[in-house]
């Protein structure tokens, strides 16, 4: 990947067991990181990470069913290390998410972002996702020994959606 004159080979695949301790950072916690590779290992979501030099930069999960705006896949949790960012690997991450839900036959691709983070709004934006409407997103911390509900909460987001034709 080339962005401003600086190269990175990255090389995108699914999370493995192995990832959990660079993933940690970059879902917010360990816990959260292994609930998340614990649902891929069900096929309940796809996870995948950006490995650069033998490291995990970045990571993006795709959940299936019980998404934000049904039938459509959710894509969430993109993530990119702070020193990795703005070269590419989000829009890398996103494409193969996208790529990972037309390859199942989805029509569209979804998300939620938090309704102030301009920002992310802004970068979905330009990979061609549009608001479709409010949402009140439901969220829930789980023990990844247990399944035990250790905290939850709504947050105020805007759902986005993109259609997926003509993804290769």
């Amino acid at each position: 990947m080339t962005h401003l004159g600086t190269v990175i080979r990255v090389l995108i695949r699914a999370a493995l067991d192995t990832d959990l301790d660079g993933l940690g950072e970059m879902a917010g916690s360990r816990d959260r990181a292994e609930v998340r590779l614990q649902a891929a290992r069900r096929g309940a979501e796809e996870m995948l990470v950006a490995v650069a030099a033998d490291r995990v930069v970045g990571v993006v999960s795709v959940r299936w069913r019980d998404g934000c705006d049904p039938p459509n896949p959710w894509l969430y949790g993109l993530a990119v290390v702070a020193s990795a960012r703005r070269r590419g690997i989000g829009r890398a991450l996103v494409g193969a998410g996208e790529a990972a839900g037309a390859a199942r036959g989805a029509e569209a691709m979804s998300l939620d972002v938090d309704v102030d983070d301009e920002a992310a709004v802004s970068f979905y934006a330009r990979l061609g996702y549009v608001i479709v409407g409010p949402h009140r997103h439901r969220w829930r911390a789980i023990d990844p020994g247990t399944g035990a509900v250790t905290a939850e909460g709504t947050a105020s987001t805007w759902i986005m959606r993109r259609r997926l034709r003509g993804i290769d």
